[in-house]
């Protein structure tokens, strides 16, 4: 396996025409990416009911795309909110049945809807009646859907959760699970657990992220043919998360790609992640404290404007953004040619 400073350095120009008349600027390559251009501006998710004042995590979807479910955290705690679409508009989220008893975030759902994977923060040993908790780590538990509701989460096996801190699950279709393992040290690293024969098989690390990266928030595609992820130490002299993409190369993985977008200058907004495919497979959803920009001065009028989305969410804490991945797909096909 290479490590990021041996890894080529390509400087390739591509120029893209994205939606809504929309004009890219290139720009060069950085380390461990094959080919970087700037995407379009992401849009805020559901501003006011999904993505509101509090830290909000991005949704992960039902197949058919009319129910979601997503973390809504404080420094100390996290509740998986579950909402509906009727008529165009999402409904005000509700602690989902099966979270609020534990700290609980980032729910994966299986593509076929079938079940969902979430991260719950519990004790190894369970508590006495009356007695505190204590001594909790993070694992993945699975609730499976149950006509219109959902059975009791069960944690999965050892061979998936691999130790104290196992974080931000995501399943392809065939059930293999991927997800991130924090070691004792603080290394963050990607793995993943084949599902076969109606067991997961011991997971291993995957093959581009080697620890000293820092690689979080995995999301498989469906079909396993890519990969999204984020990372904090994959781009010189610019320590934010970027997300990044992978894509699947025969029985192994291409280049690793940056993810560049309009407004994502390095120094300026501090983390971008957990990200997920949208019901069409090619739209991103992540996380992301960014803000609309303000320009001063101002009249009193924008200033109002401005307090007003400030009030409704845009106040620096963690929002659900969303854009489309079709130009770095189109882009990976083309270098595969």
């Amino acid at each position: 396996m290479q490590s990021q400073n041996s890894w080529l350095l390509l400087l390739v120009l591509i120029w893209w025409q994205p939606v809504q008349g929309q004009t890219t600027q290139p720009a060069a390559s950085a380390g461990g990416a094959s080919a970087t251009f700037v995407g379009p501006v992401p849009q805020i998710f559901s501003p006011g009911v999904i993505s509101g004042p509090a830290n909000d995590g991005s949704p992960t979807f039902s197949p058919d795309g009319n129910t979601l479910y997503f973390t809504r955290s404080t420094a100390g705690w996290g509740v998986i909110l579950e909402s509906h679409k009727s008529h165009g508009e999402w409904s005000e989220p509700d602690v989902a049945p099966f979270s609020g008893e534990w700290s609980d975030s980032s729910p994966g759902m299986a593509p076929d809807g079938s079940y969902l994977v979430f991260v719950s923060l519990r004790p190894k040993e369970m508590p006495r009646a009356g007695e505190k908790a204590v001594g909790r780590r993070a694992n993945l538990y699975r609730t499976n859907r149950v006509g219109s509701g959902w059975s009791e989460p069960e944690k999965l096996p050892d061979a998936v959760n691999i130790g104290d801190s196992i974080w931000k699950p995501s399943i392809a279709a065939d059930g293999t699970i991927y997800f991130v393992s924090i070691d004792a040290k603080g290394g963050k690293r990607l793995y993943f657990s084949q599902y076969k024969d109606g067991a997961y098989l011991q997971a291993q690390p995957l093959s581009f992220s080697d620890g000293r990266t820092s690689d979080v928030d995995p999301e498989i595609a469906p079909d396993g043919s890519f990969l999204v992820f984020c990372s904090s130490a994959r781009l010189k002299d610019d320590p934010k998360d970027h997300m990044f993409i992978a894509l699947k190369n025969g029985n192994d993985w291409g280049p690793v790609t940056v993810i560049r977008y309009q407004g994502d200058e390095a120094g300026g907004y501090s983390t971008d992640d957990e990200p997920h495919l949208g019901p069409d497979h090619r739209t991103v959803y992540f996380s992301s404290d960014r803000a609309v920009p303000v320009e001063f001065p101002r009249t009193r009028a924008q200033a109002r404007e401005d307090l007003k989305r400030l009030e409704l969410w845009d106040n620096s804490n963690s929002n659900a953004w969303f854009m489309s991945l079709t130009p770095w797909l189109e882009a990976g096909k083309s270098e595969k040619k």
